[in-house]
């Protein structure tokens, strides 16, 4: 593509953990805020980087999260959390071949790509990264594949645990990030392809990380659950969820804070 169609203005949302149950009522607001917000913004695509629901086993959980993401009236897409297919390293694996068929019969494919001018969107099921299964192994072949066809095309890749909390040579912090071969793994893909944006959540918190020409995006919770991430304590449960407008080569980014107030970060 070139001319026009480079410079066109794309909107996203990312929003993640949304932690959505009909037990859960004390999540909901939040999810209300964001879904107002998103149906007045009317972005180009609404991005979901996992934990859409808080029981992984729950098929109530799964059929009520689809009605709320089908209700934005948007184009949306969405990738596993380990609250949606299970864990997995450093701890035991939880993951299952049932959990995986269930989210993919209701959200739709758990790995996809999205072409919007001259940007590449690329979702990924990182929750089976490190988990030495035939699955992984197809995903890492396929997540290779879509980054070699983006060539020249900036790239945004959406995964549901951070790569890491600071660098990506930091020591493994229990469950919190994708675990440390996978990282190194995935992390040089990103800096032999052209990815300028790497999306996630897990963490229930918004960062901003800047490594290897990358940034790196934590999308904070929508739930009122809390987290603690190293090295900076928590100053309890801030809901929110991140505004990308993707042009030609610019890319930016703000937190949107679910109070109806937003600040550039």
């Amino acid at each position: 593509m070139t001319g026009a169609a480079e410079s066109t203005m794309v909107t996203i949302i990312h929003i993640s953990d949304t932690h959505l149950s009909l037990r859960a009522p004390e999540h909901e607001p939040a999810w209300h805020e964001a879904a107002t917000y998103i149906r007045a913004r009317q972005p180009d695509l609404v991005i979901h980087t996992g934990d859409i629901i808080q029981d992984e086993t729950s098929e109530d959980d799964r059929r009520h999260a689809l009605a709320k993401l089908r209700s934005l009236g948007v184009d949306w897409a969405a990738i596993p959390g380990n609250h949606d297919v299970g864990d997995g390293p450093p701890g035991a694996t939880t993951i299952s071949a049932d959990l995986l068929k269930r989210f993919e019969e209701t959200y739709g494919a758990a790995h996809w790509t999205r072409s919007f001018g001259s940007w590449t969107v690329i979702g990924v099921n990182a929750m089976l990264f490190g988990t030495e299964t035939p699955e992984e192994d197809a995903e890492w072949r396929w997540l290779e594949e879509q980054l070699a066809e983006t060539g020249d095309r900036s790239a945004m890749v959406c995964v549901h645990k951070p790569p890491f909390l600071i660098h990506p040579d930091e020591a493994q912090i229990g469950g919190a990030t994708i675990p440390t071969e996978a990282r190194r793994r995935f992390w040089s893909l990103v800096r032999k392809a052209r990815v300028r944006l790497v999306a996630c959540g897990h963490r229930h918190e918004y960062r901003v990380l800047q490594r290897d020409g990358a940034v790196v995006v934590w999308a904070p919770t929508t739930s009122t659950l809390e987290e603690e991430t190293p090295p900076v304590p928590s100053n309890g449960c801030a809901a929110g969820l991140v505004e990308y407008v993707l042009s030609g080569d610019t890319l930016l980014h703000r937190l949107v804070a679910l109070d109806g107030t937003a600040s550039l970060p």
